[in-house]
C-alpha cells in the first residue's frame, strides 16, 4: 500500500480510519509493509533508494507499530467515552440555565394568579377536618383542666 503523504499513513493507523477513499484501513501487515520499506534517499537521477533494515530494526519497527496501533485504540475509546459525556454536560447545563427561568416566567403571569392560588378540594377538606379536630381538642383540654380544679376529698 502506497500512501500519498505521511499524514495519510498515520490517519489510517486508527482502526477503520482513512483520510481519503483510496487509502485502505490499517492492518498490521499494511502498516508493517509500508514502514519496513521507507524510502529514505534519492539518487542523482531522482530514483528512490530503499534501505534494507536489520532484524533488530525490523523488530523495533514492529514494536513501534504495535504501540502506535494500541495508542490510537486507546485514544479512540477515550473519545468514544468522552463525547457522550460532553454532550450530556452541555445539555444539562443548558437545561439548568434555561429551564428555571422559563418555569418562573410561566408562573408569574398575572392572568394565572387566581387559578394558581386556588386551594384544591382535597386540601380544603383536610384543612376543615384539621380545624374541627383542633376545636374538639381545645374543648377536651378545657374539660380536663376543669376536672383538675374540682377538689377531691
Amino acid at each position: 500500500v502506497r500512501y500519498r503523504s505521511l499524514s495519510d499513513r498515520y490517519t489510517s493507523l486508527a482502526p477503520g480510519g482513512t483520510s481519503s477513499p483510496d487509502v485502505e484501513p490499517a492492518s498490521a501487515s499494511n502498516v508493517r509493509s509500508s514502514v519496513c520499506s521507507i524510502p529514505r534517499d534519492r539518487t542523482a537521477s531522482g530514483r528512490e533508494i530503499e534501505h534494507k533494515l536489520t532484524e533488530r530494526e525490523r523488530e523495533e519497527v514492529r514494536m513501534i507499530e504495535q504501540l502506535i496501533v494500541q495508542y490510537f485504540t486507546i485514544i479512540r475509546k477515550q473519545l468514544q467515552d468522552t463525547i457522550p459525556k460532553t454532550i450530556m454536560h452541555f445539555m444539562v447545563s443548558y437545561l439548568a440555565r434555561n429551564l428555571s427561568s422559563n418555569l418562573i416566567g410561566e408562573l408569574y403571569v398575572e392572568e394565572r394568579f387566581d387559578t394558581l392560588l386556588q386551594e384544591s378540594e382535597t386540601v380544603s377538606k383536610k384543612r376543615e377536618r384539621a380545624c374541627r379536630m383542633l376545636t374538639a381538642l381545645n374543648q377536651a383540654q378545657k374539660i380536663l383542666s376543669s376536672l383538675r380544679d374540682i377538689p377531691t376529698d
